[in-house]
């Protein structure tokens, strides 16, 4: 089957760290059998085009010179638009030159099924296609459809698509609230579980790295960026350690917030014991997982009411049989879904957070019960393969209906 992405992000070149969610699941589909192309936005370090791990690329430069194009790569496309005036300019430009380019591919390739990843804008060449479409909500769009008033346009691109999934049902809820009123499915994101597993070897010079010995090792990663909680972490932890002296924090991201966070780990006095590890090569992740005593990531709604969709960092570090510790917002309880398989606490509440921490780094036993039942939990509901298993199925009911109708 033929199958065509349009999608804002996917990677740029080999170990690319921003989110590649896109492609895990091209290349699940790919040892299915599938032929894939893939409709993306271009970036100064990435090509045109390029057959991309067997997926056919094709990138859009929607601004000269390229180093220029600041829409969707770095921060993402909701902190571009707070913060200049520039995304203003290009997002109209892009807008006109995915329609075209997409008109172009899709009247070349032919494809079964157009799979749209971030409904909007990418749903705007599906719309007019006259193709059988779906839609991946991812949440971002979501949140800049609300501010600039674009639910009803979305909705629409929504109402006409085959089916829509929504990572997780608080995302679903959330559109509920802002006026969504189009028919939503639930596919979270996955994992890969080649990559992250508890069997990660060499990781020990990562540990060495941070810690000593006697330490007691607490990762995080995200981006810098406000609705990852991280100045709650930074204060959380510094209610911990006064009662845990052995504890490091390791913060894995980067970010427009890292000045701030690193004034504030300095006005703190804990410069020694809270390291902002910076962007990692993505390769290299499962053997900070691997690393650590325990997983924190303490997101917020935050003041543009932007929210954490899912957290596929919570399946990755479960994976590896890390115990996790999330906040209840957004789409996290979906993935921490009880008791046994992580710790929920309230958002920007440092206390709460301390004292989760506090519970997991002093039982060895507990952080073995709750990695233990959160590694079969993830093994069950978050693999990519489960999940591309998912869309194959709805990729071949559109088959199916096209062979029926005629169309």
């Amino acid at each position: 089957m033929k199958i065509f992405f349009i999608t804002s992000r996917f990677p740029r070149y080999k170990n690319d760290p921003q989110p590649i969610f896109v492609h895990y699941l091209t290349k699940e589909l790919i040892k299915k059998g599938h032929d894939i192309y893939v409709l993306t936005s271009h970036d100064y370090k990435a090509k045109k085009f390029e057959v991309f791990e067997k997926s056919k690329v094709y990138r859009i430069q929607y601004f000269y010179p390229a180093d220029k194009q600041k829409l969707f790569y770095g921060s993402g496309l909701p902190y571009h638009v707070r913060t200049s005036l520039l995304p203003y300019i290009q997002l109209p430009i892009y807008i006109v030159l995915q329609f075209i380019k997409a008109k172009i591919l899709i009247k070349k390739i032919n494809p079964d099924v157009i799979h749209v990843h971030w409904g909007f804008p990418q749903g705007i060449p599906a719309l007019f296609s006259k193709k059988p479409y779906i839609i991946t909500i991812y949440g971002g769009e979501v949140f800049l459809a609300k501010k600039f008033h674009l639910v009803k346009i979305l909705d629409k691109i929504i109402e006409k698509s085959y089916k829509t999934f929504a990572l997780t049902k608080g995302l679903a809820d959330v559109m509920r609230e802002f006026g969504f009123k189009s028919k939503l499915y639930n596919i979270p994101l996955g994992f890969d579980k080649k990559i992250f597993n508890p069997n990660i070897k060499n990781y020990k010079t990562i540990r060495r790295k941070y810690c000593k010995d006697n330490e007691l090792m607490v990762l995080s990663v995200g981006r810098l960026v406000e609705k990852k909680g991280f100045e709650y972490l930074i204060k959380a932890f510094s209610i911990a350690y006064k009662k845990k002296r052995n504890a490091k924090l390791i913060i894995v991201g980067n970010g427009y917030l890292k000045e701030k966070l690193n004034n504030l780990i300095k006005d703190m006095k804990l410069k020694n014991n809270i390291i902002l590890a910076g962007e990692i090569n993505h390769k290299l992740l499962p053997k900070y997982y691997k690393a650590a005593d325990i997983f924190v990531l303490p997101s917020i709604i935050d003041s543009e009411g932007d929210r954490e969709t899912q957290g596929v960092v919570f399946a990755e570090a479960m994976a590896t049989k890390l115990p996790v510790i999330g906040t209840n917002t957004g789409g996290i309880p979906d993935i921490i879904s009880n008791e046994k398989v992580g710790i929920l606490v309230e958002q920007k509440n440092p206390n709460q957070l301390a004292k989760a921490m506090l519970k997991l780094l002093n039982s060895e036993n507990l952080r073995k019960y709750y990695s233990e039942n959160a590694y079969k939990h993830v093994m069950k509901n978050f693999t990519w393969e489960t999940i591309a298993k998912k869309y194959i199925k709805v990729y071949n009911e559109i088959k199916k209906d096209k062979k029926r109708t005629g169309k």
